[in-house]
């Protein structure tokens, strides 16, 4: 990624042109045989820098973006020289915090044009339909994941399984806080938010087993480690939503 400066230093007026680097992203290819529903090539995100003097400025989420275009457009563009083989997933190889939120955000926001591109054919969707089937005050909303095991919008999006449960996890939680403006129960509206934790906290745990079972202090220090887990989830998620990340 460069940054386009003009010059007008020249005595007729007319315009020179250089270039400064911005930032950059490198990735790595390869073949995953068995990967389902479908094979095909993982691109996997090694490394991403944008340089401190153009940071904050959508550079990342733009380099992001432009990775899961190239991934879209592969097929056409590229695999009939090639492999013949479709990119069939992009994911990161041990993000820190800071590119976890910016993937999130760039997975969601992608997550969202894509509900609103296909409600007209969301029945083809079962990833999807459930969202729409069940009401939030339903325990059957906060569902932990997908009922097809988000395959299909794993493979719409080119994203991991686990990205979408994330993104389930942030439509649900941007469904709650707007029916929670809405409504004046407030038994019900603590029923819905622990309906909320409750998923959050099971799909931690399924993530995190290994943690866990280190824990020396038994139950007591698992359901606190949980706890600090939800926080810091529900957190990140919030300010997702409200453009702070």
């Amino acid at each position: 990624l460069f940054r386009k400066h003009e010059d007008r230093s020249s005595d007729d007026g007319t315009s020179t042109f250089r270039y400064s680097l911005a930032g950059y992203i490198t990735l790595f290819h390869f073949h995953a045989p068995f990967r389902k529903p479908k094979s095909g090539i993982i691109v996997r995100v090694c490394q991403a820098l944008i340089l401190p003097t153009y940071q904050r400025a959508g550079h990342g989420s733009d380099l992001l973006l432009s990775v899961h275009e190239y991934a879209a457009r592969y097929l056409n563009d590229y695999a009939s020289t090639s492999t013949g083989m479709d990119i069939v997933e992009v994911n990161v190889e041990d993000p820190a915090p800071g590119f976890v939120a910016l993937r999130d955000s760039v997975d969601y926001k992608r997550f969202v044009l894509l509900l609103e591109s296909m409600r007209d054919a969301i029945d083809k969707l079962p990833d999807l339909k459930y969202l729409q089937k069940y009401p939030v005050t339903s325990k059957e909303y906060f569902q932990p994941s997908a009922p097809d095991g988000g395959l299909s919008l794993a493979s719409l999006l080119k994203i991991t399984k686990r990205q979408t449960e994330v993104m389930h996890e942030i439509y649900k939680l941007a469904a709650v806080e707007t029916w929670k403006h809405g409504s004046k129960d407030n038994a019900q509206i603590q029923q819905v938010e622990t309906n909320y934790r409750l998923m959050i906290k099971k799909s931690l745990k399924s993530h995190r087993t290994e943690e866990l079972g280190a824990c020396e202090g038994g139950k007591e220090e698992q359901k606190a480690l949980l706890a600090k887990w939800f926080d810091q989830t529900h957190s990140h998620y919030r300010k997702l939503l409200l453009g702070l990340v």
